[in-house]
């Protein structure tokens, strides 16, 4: 999302919190949204962590829920191999016992979680959407930062004993759907929104399509970021210039 930083045109000098920010009509990048300050290089107003190495959880808010009420906090995961699987075999939670799952923040789990279409060409594989999160103007996305890296461990789904696995336990191995097990701190958690996530996302698949067709780099400076507000309230900038795999790579012919 195209983003008008206030307290940045006053100079403050320590860390900002997402409620002072504003949407902007910004024509020429997101660069200027933050007064023309370089999102990268922050001067203490803000943390800046790589989009690599971080899961994700898409969430649906619920009729006559809060935004924030459908943030994930905990800090404990204790999730096991049959219940990875119990929950991935069992979509509607019809016993109500789903823990929750995550995805590698990679450009599959964008475009299960309707982040980027499904369909990206033929340089990336296709990938079915999650219709359940469909209406992405009321989804929360939770972010485990880089900082859990070392804190969690991945736990896979627990294969049957006879028989091949079902379609759903395919897919989600495919897309990459894990669970988590160990412990981290609440300040490794960030949080943005569907509609934030997939307005940058849809910004830089923009730009880096008309970088290819003018024969020039795609400008990552005012487009390889997101703002997402951590735990305590101060926004970050997610850094998505090192996100290689995300690249748009169009077919002969296309640069014209």
């Amino acid at each position: 999302m195209r983003f008008h930083l206030i307290a940045a045109l006053f100079g403050a000098a320590t860390a900002i919190p997402c409620y002072e920010l504003t949407s902007g009509s910004i024509p020429d990048g997101r660069q200027e949204g933050l007064g023309g300050l370089d999102p990268f290089d922050p001067q203490g107003r803000w943390d800046v962590v790589e989009a690599k190495d971080a899961w994700i959880r898409f969430q649906a808010i619920y009729p006559n829920q809060m935004a924030k009420d459908a943030r994930v906090t905990k800090t404990v995961f204790e999730a096991s191999p049959g219940q990875v699987r119990g929950t991935i075999e069992n979509y509607n939670n019809n016993d109500g016992n789903n823990i929750q799952l995550w995805l590698p923040l990679k450009t599959k789990s964008l475009q299960y979680g309707h982040m980027l279409p499904g369909n990206m060409g033929p340089d990336h594989e296709v990938i079915e959407p999650q219709s359940s999160i469909s209406n992405f103007q009321r989804v929360i996305v939770s972010i485990i930062l880089p900082s859990a890296k070392g804190k969690l461990q991945e736990v896979r789904p627990e294969q049957p004993a006879q028989g091949e696995p079902t379609t759903n336990l395919k897919r989600a191995e495919a897309v990459g759907i894990t669970g988590l097990k160990g412990k981290i701190d609440s300040s490794d958690w960030a949080y943005t929104t569907g509609l934030e996530l997939r307005m940058a996302m849809y910004n830089i698949r923009n730009e880096q399509q008309k970088a290819y067709r003018a024969g020039r780099p795609w400008d990552k400076q005012s487009f390889a970021w997101i703002l997402a507000e951590k735990a305590d309230g101060n926004c970050m900038v997610i850094d998505f210039r090192n996100f290689d795999e995300f690249v748009v790579r169009m077919p002969p012919g296309a640069r014209r």
